[in-house]
């Protein structure tokens, strides 16, 4: 690879680990609102590097 665009097993590994333990609080989620949670990790793991200003990117991402 070029080093830029690599994509490893243990990102992935590590990724299911952070959404697990994000979800165990969340006992007895629906399967029909999965997707919200699934969605609303995603965001968050994306914005990560903005810290405390999650929630200024998240209402960014509502109004546009």
């Amino acid at each position: 690879g070029d080093g830029f665009c690599e994509i490893h097993v243990n990102t992935m590994e590590g990724t299911w680990s952070l959404l697990r333990s994000w979800l165990r609080p969340h006992r007895g989620i629906s399967q029909e609102k999965l997707p919200l949670y699934l969605g609303f990790f995603e965001f968050a793991h994306n914005a990560r590097r903005r810290g405390k200003a999650l929630l200024g990117a998240l209402v960014a991402a509502l109004v546009v």
